[in-house]
Protein backbone atom coordinates (compact mmCIF):
# COMPACT_ATOMS: atom_id res chain seq x y z
CA UNK A 1 0.00 0.00 0.00
CA UNK A 2 0.76 3.44 -0.21
CA UNK A 3 1.28 4.30 3.12
CA UNK A 4 3.30 1.40 3.78
CA UNK A 5 5.95 2.57 0.72
CA UNK A 6 5.71 5.64 2.71
CA UNK A 7 7.14 3.93 6.10
CA UNK A 8 9.80 2.09 4.02
CA UNK A 9 10.93 5.06 2.35
CA UNK A 10 11.13 6.99 5.74
CA UNK A 11 12.87 4.32 7.14
CA UNK A 12 15.59 4.56 4.36
CA UNK A 13 17.24 7.43 5.87
CA UNK A 14 18.39 7.39 9.42
CA UNK A 15 17.89 10.33 11.00
CA UNK A 16 21.14 12.53 11.38
CA UNK A 17 21.48 13.06 15.30
CA UNK A 18 24.34 15.47 16.09
CA UNK A 19 25.66 17.15 19.42
CA UNK A 20 24.00 16.60 22.85
CA UNK A 21 20.66 15.01 22.91
CA UNK A 22 17.39 17.50 23.70
CA UNK A 23 13.71 16.75 24.07
CA UNK A 24 13.11 16.50 20.71
CA UNK A 25 15.99 14.89 19.14
CA UNK A 26 15.24 11.90 21.99
CA UNK A 27 11.26 11.99 20.63
CA UNK A 28 12.94 11.59 16.55
CA UNK A 29 15.11 8.71 17.97
CA UNK A 30 11.74 6.89 19.66
CA UNK A 31 9.52 7.48 16.53
CA UNK A 32 12.12 6.14 13.76
CA UNK A 33 12.45 2.91 16.85
CA UNK A 34 9.05 2.47 16.67
CA UNK A 35 8.48 2.47 13.33
CA UNK A 36 11.93 0.15 12.47
CA UNK A 37 10.23 -2.17 15.19
CA UNK A 38 7.38 -2.24 13.55
CA UNK A 39 8.47 -3.28 9.88
CA UNK A 40 9.79 -6.84 9.55
CA UNK A 41 11.78 -5.52 5.94
CA UNK A 42 14.05 -3.32 8.67
CA UNK A 43 16.73 -5.38 10.52
CA UNK A 44 15.14 -4.19 13.70
CA UNK A 45 12.17 -4.97 12.89
CA UNK A 46 13.51 -8.27 11.39
CA UNK A 47 15.50 -8.78 14.38
CA UNK A 48 12.52 -8.21 16.74
CA UNK A 49 10.10 -11.03 15.15
CA UNK A 50 12.41 -13.52 15.17
CA UNK A 51 13.74 -12.86 18.81
CA UNK A 52 9.60 -13.29 19.77
CA UNK A 53 9.01 -16.32 17.70
CA UNK A 54 11.77 -17.87 19.94
CA UNK A 55 10.34 -16.69 22.84
CA UNK A 56 7.45 -17.95 22.63
CA UNK A 57 7.93 -20.96 21.16
CA UNK A 58 10.76 -21.35 24.34
CA UNK A 59 8.01 -20.24 27.23
CA UNK A 60 4.48 -21.66 25.66
CA UNK A 61 2.79 -24.64 25.71
CA UNK A 62 5.14 -27.19 28.09
CA UNK A 63 7.59 -24.09 28.27
CA UNK A 64 5.00 -22.05 30.59
CA UNK A 65 6.26 -23.46 33.93
CA UNK A 66 6.86 -21.08 36.82
CA UNK A 67 10.52 -22.56 37.41
CA UNK A 68 11.30 -20.45 34.25
CA UNK A 69 10.16 -17.19 35.23
CA UNK A 70 13.52 -15.63 36.83
CA UNK A 71 15.00 -16.92 33.37
CA UNK A 72 12.00 -15.55 31.08
CA UNK A 73 12.61 -12.36 32.80
CA UNK A 74 16.54 -12.46 32.45
CA UNK A 75 16.19 -12.84 29.04
CA UNK A 76 13.86 -9.84 28.42
CA UNK A 77 16.45 -7.96 30.41
CA UNK A 78 19.76 -9.29 27.75
CA UNK A 79 17.60 -8.63 25.14
CA UNK A 80 17.15 -4.72 26.27
CA UNK A 81 20.66 -4.46 26.51
CA UNK A 82 21.92 -6.06 23.38
CA UNK A 83 19.36 -3.93 21.24
CA UNK A 84 20.39 -0.69 23.13
CA UNK A 85 24.06 -1.70 21.95
CA UNK A 86 22.53 -1.54 18.22
CA UNK A 87 20.77 1.14 18.51
CA UNK A 88 23.41 3.13 19.67
CA UNK A 89 25.43 1.53 17.24
CA UNK A 90 22.91 3.94 14.89
CA UNK A 91 22.58 6.88 17.09
CA UNK A 92 26.42 7.22 18.43
CA UNK A 93 24.55 10.16 20.19
CA UNK A 94 23.43 7.86 23.09
CA UNK A 95 24.80 8.08 26.21
CA UNK A 96 25.81 4.29 27.19
CA UNK A 97 24.45 4.94 30.29
CA UNK A 98 21.21 6.43 32.56
CA UNK A 99 21.49 10.26 30.98
CA UNK A 100 18.95 13.24 31.55
CA UNK A 101 18.29 14.84 28.73
CA UNK A 102 18.22 18.76 29.57
CA UNK A 103 15.48 20.92 29.27
CA UNK A 104 15.87 23.71 26.21
CA UNK A 105 16.90 26.90 27.51
CA UNK A 106 14.45 29.92 26.21
CA UNK A 107 16.86 32.88 26.93
CA UNK A 108 14.45 34.56 29.49
CA UNK A 109 14.32 34.17 33.53
CA UNK A 110 11.44 32.39 35.25
CA UNK A 111 9.86 33.31 38.41
CA UNK A 112 12.33 32.85 40.60
CA UNK A 113 15.44 34.26 38.37
CA UNK A 114 16.85 31.23 37.13
CA UNK A 115 16.74 29.71 33.98
CA UNK A 116 13.45 29.18 32.13
CA UNK A 117 13.64 25.76 30.22
CA UNK A 118 10.73 25.17 27.82
CA UNK A 119 10.16 21.81 28.66
CA UNK A 120 10.51 21.39 32.39
CA UNK A 121 10.39 17.30 32.51
CA UNK A 122 13.70 15.91 31.96
CA UNK A 123 13.45 12.14 31.13
CA UNK A 124 16.15 9.99 31.71
CA UNK A 125 17.40 8.11 28.51
CA UNK A 126 17.64 3.93 29.62
CA UNK A 127 17.52 1.11 27.56
CA UNK A 128 14.29 0.16 29.45
CA UNK A 129 12.51 3.45 28.66
CA UNK A 130 13.65 3.24 25.19
CA UNK A 131 12.97 -0.52 23.88
CA UNK A 132 10.13 -2.00 26.70
CA UNK A 133 7.62 -0.30 24.71
CA UNK A 134 8.54 -1.77 21.57
CA UNK A 135 9.19 -5.13 22.89
CA UNK A 136 7.17 -6.03 25.98
CA UNK A 137 3.95 -5.57 24.35
CA UNK A 138 4.84 -8.48 22.07
CA UNK A 139 6.21 -10.94 24.58
CA UNK A 140 3.51 -9.97 27.23
CA UNK A 141 1.27 -12.85 27.00
CA UNK A 142 3.72 -16.14 27.84
CA UNK A 143 5.58 -13.73 30.38
CA UNK A 144 2.32 -12.38 32.69
CA UNK A 145 1.56 -16.38 32.60
CA UNK A 146 4.59 -17.15 33.98
CA UNK A 147 3.72 -14.63 36.39
CA UNK A 148 0.91 -15.39 36.87
CA UNK A 149 1.85 -19.03 37.72
CA UNK A 150 4.23 -18.41 39.91
CA UNK A 151 1.89 -16.26 42.28
CA UNK A 152 -0.92 -18.81 42.16
CA UNK A 153 -1.43 -19.78 45.77
CA UNK A 154 -0.24 -16.51 46.99
CA UNK A 155 -3.15 -14.99 44.30
CA UNK A 156 -5.64 -17.07 45.52
CA UNK A 157 -5.32 -16.22 48.97
CA UNK A 158 -5.46 -12.50 48.10
CA UNK A 159 -8.75 -13.39 45.82
CA UNK A 160 -10.78 -14.96 48.54
CA UNK A 161 -9.69 -11.40 50.55
CA UNK A 162 -10.99 -9.44 48.21
CA UNK A 163 -14.19 -11.20 47.55
CA UNK A 164 -15.19 -11.52 51.16
CA UNK A 165 -14.44 -7.84 51.91
CA UNK A 166 -16.58 -6.49 49.14
CA UNK A 167 -19.51 -7.46 50.15
CA UNK A 168 -19.68 -5.40 52.49
CA UNK A 169 -21.61 -1.63 51.75
CA UNK A 170 -19.13 1.28 51.18
CA UNK A 171 -19.45 2.51 54.72
CA UNK A 172 -19.06 -0.18 56.46
CA UNK A 173 -15.91 -1.34 54.36
CA UNK A 174 -14.17 2.37 54.75
CA UNK A 175 -15.67 2.20 58.52
CA UNK A 176 -13.45 -1.78 58.48
CA UNK A 177 -10.19 -0.51 56.82
CA UNK A 178 -10.36 2.56 59.54
CA UNK A 179 -11.01 5.53 57.22
CA UNK A 180 -11.03 9.08 58.88
CA UNK A 181 -14.89 9.93 58.73
CA UNK A 182 -13.61 13.13 56.53
CA UNK A 183 -12.48 11.06 54.32
CA UNK A 184 -16.01 8.90 53.63
CA UNK A 185 -18.12 11.08 51.33
CA UNK A 186 -21.91 11.78 51.96
CA UNK A 187 -22.62 12.45 48.79
CA UNK A 188 -21.35 11.08 45.21
CA UNK A 189 -22.06 12.46 41.90
CA UNK A 190 -23.47 9.77 39.27
CA UNK A 191 -24.28 10.93 36.03
CA UNK A 192 -24.19 14.71 37.09
CA UNK A 193 -26.32 14.11 39.84
CA UNK A 194 -25.46 14.25 43.40
CA UNK A 195 -26.74 11.09 45.45
CA UNK A 196 -26.46 10.47 49.07
CA UNK A 197 -24.33 7.95 50.74
CA UNK A 198 -26.58 5.35 52.69
CA UNK A 199 -25.57 2.86 55.13
CA UNK A 200 -26.59 -0.08 52.32
CA UNK A 201 -25.06 2.03 49.31
CA UNK A 202 -22.17 0.20 47.42
CA UNK A 203 -19.55 0.71 44.36
CA UNK A 204 -20.04 4.86 44.66
CA UNK A 205 -17.48 5.80 46.65
CA UNK A 206 -14.33 7.09 44.99
CA UNK A 207 -15.40 5.50 41.31
CA UNK A 208 -13.01 7.15 39.36
CA UNK A 209 -9.97 6.24 41.64
CA UNK A 210 -11.75 2.83 41.60
CA UNK A 211 -11.97 2.69 37.20
CA UNK A 212 -8.10 4.35 37.42
CA UNK A 213 -6.92 1.14 39.07
CA UNK A 214 -8.48 -1.02 37.09
CA UNK A 215 -6.71 -0.01 33.96
CA UNK A 216 -3.52 -1.06 34.91
CA UNK A 217 -4.72 -4.85 33.69
CA UNK A 218 -4.97 -3.35 30.13
CA UNK A 219 -1.22 -1.76 29.98
CA UNK A 220 1.86 -3.57 29.01
CA UNK A 221 5.04 -2.06 30.42
CA UNK A 222 5.95 -1.03 34.04
CA UNK A 223 5.95 2.65 32.94
CA UNK A 224 2.32 2.82 32.04
CA UNK A 225 1.51 0.55 34.82
CA UNK A 226 3.28 3.29 37.12
CA UNK A 227 1.09 6.19 35.04
CA UNK A 228 -1.82 4.24 36.11
CA UNK A 229 -1.21 3.87 40.03
CA UNK A 230 0.15 7.59 39.63
CA UNK A 231 -3.31 8.60 37.95
CA UNK A 232 -5.13 6.59 40.66
CA UNK A 233 -3.53 8.67 43.57
CA UNK A 234 -4.53 11.60 41.55
CA UNK A 235 -7.90 10.36 41.55
CA UNK A 236 -8.29 10.14 44.98
CA UNK A 237 -6.41 13.26 45.92
CA UNK A 238 -9.10 15.34 43.41
CA UNK A 239 -12.21 13.67 45.17
CA UNK A 240 -10.69 14.29 48.58
CA UNK A 241 -10.39 18.15 47.51
CA UNK A 242 -14.08 18.28 45.99
CA UNK A 243 -14.98 16.89 49.16
CA UNK A 244 -13.76 19.20 51.86
CA UNK A 245 -13.98 22.05 49.65
CA UNK A 246 -10.50 22.98 50.96
CA UNK A 247 -6.22 22.46 50.49
CA UNK A 248 -4.35 19.71 52.45
CA UNK A 249 -1.58 17.30 52.95
CA UNK A 250 -1.99 13.95 53.07
CA UNK A 251 -0.30 12.29 55.79
CA UNK A 252 0.54 8.29 54.94
CA UNK A 253 -1.67 7.42 58.30
CA UNK A 254 -4.72 9.03 56.40
CA UNK A 255 -3.63 7.74 52.46
CA UNK A 256 -3.18 4.12 53.60
CA UNK A 257 -6.46 3.19 54.30
CA UNK A 258 -7.81 4.94 51.44
CA UNK A 259 -6.12 3.59 48.89
CA UNK A 260 -6.54 0.09 50.31
CA UNK A 261 -10.47 0.91 49.91
CA UNK A 262 -9.32 1.44 46.43
CA UNK A 263 -7.25 -1.34 45.66
CA UNK A 264 -10.24 -4.00 47.35
CA UNK A 265 -12.74 -2.63 45.29
CA UNK A 266 -10.77 -2.30 41.64
CA UNK A 267 -10.97 -6.09 42.36
CA UNK A 268 -7.52 -6.86 40.08
CA UNK A 269 -7.25 -11.00 39.59
CA UNK A 270 -3.57 -10.69 39.59
CA UNK A 271 -2.64 -8.27 41.11
CA UNK A 272 -0.14 -10.11 42.54
CA UNK A 273 1.81 -10.56 39.16
CA UNK A 274 1.41 -6.92 38.30
CA UNK A 275 3.41 -6.27 41.26
CA UNK A 276 5.66 -8.64 40.71
CA UNK A 277 6.17 -7.93 37.24
CA UNK A 278 6.49 -3.88 37.68
CA UNK A 279 9.29 -4.71 40.22
CA UNK A 280 11.48 -6.81 37.97
CA UNK A 281 11.24 -4.65 34.75
CA UNK A 282 10.43 -1.66 36.39
CA UNK A 283 13.06 1.38 35.20
CA UNK A 284 15.65 1.81 38.09
CA UNK A 285 15.51 6.04 37.32
CA UNK A 286 12.16 6.07 38.42
CA UNK A 287 12.49 3.99 42.04
CA UNK A 288 13.37 6.34 44.01
CA UNK A 289 10.43 9.13 42.48
CA UNK A 290 7.54 10.01 43.12
CA UNK A 291 6.18 6.79 40.86
CA UNK A 292 8.74 4.79 42.82
CA UNK A 293 7.19 5.80 46.35
CA UNK A 294 3.58 5.06 44.89
CA UNK A 295 4.12 2.01 43.53
CA UNK A 296 5.85 0.58 46.79
CA UNK A 297 2.33 1.88 48.68
CA UNK A 298 0.60 -0.32 46.31
CA UNK A 299 2.77 -3.05 46.91
CA UNK A 300 2.19 -2.26 50.99
CA UNK A 301 -1.31 -2.95 50.44
CA UNK A 302 -1.00 -5.74 48.85
CA UNK A 303 0.92 -7.21 51.57
CA UNK A 304 -1.46 -6.16 53.72
CA UNK A 305 -4.73 -7.65 52.25
CA UNK A 306 -2.24 -11.53 52.01
CA UNK A 307 -1.62 -10.62 55.71
CA UNK A 308 -5.22 -9.91 56.79
CA UNK A 309 -6.10 -13.45 54.93
CA UNK A 310 -3.48 -15.36 56.75
CA UNK A 311 -4.32 -13.80 59.90
CA UNK A 312 -8.09 -14.79 59.54
CA UNK A 313 -6.93 -18.28 58.57
CA UNK A 314 -5.37 -18.64 61.59
CA UNK A 315 -8.48 -17.71 63.58
CA UNK A 316 -10.31 -20.13 62.04
CA UNK A 317 -7.88 -23.17 63.43
CA UNK A 318 -7.78 -21.35 66.78
CA UNK A 319 -9.80 -23.53 69.45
Amino acid sequence: SRSHAQILESLEVIPQIVGPLTLDKYETIRRYLMKACDTPLHPLGNLLETLVAVYRMTYVGVGANRRLLQQAVNEIKSYLTRIFQLVRFLFPDLPDGDSLIPGTYTGKEDSNGGKDFADHWFPVITSCGLLLPVLLPRLYPPLFTLYALDNEREEDIYWECVLRLNKQPDLSLLGFLGVQPKFCPDTVSILGEKKEVQAITKEVCYASAIESLQQISTTFTPADKLNVIQQTFEEITQEVLTMLQEDFLWSMDDLFPVFLYVVLRARIRNLGSEVHLIEDLMDPSVQHGEQGIMFTTLKNRLWFILFEAVIDFVGTLSP
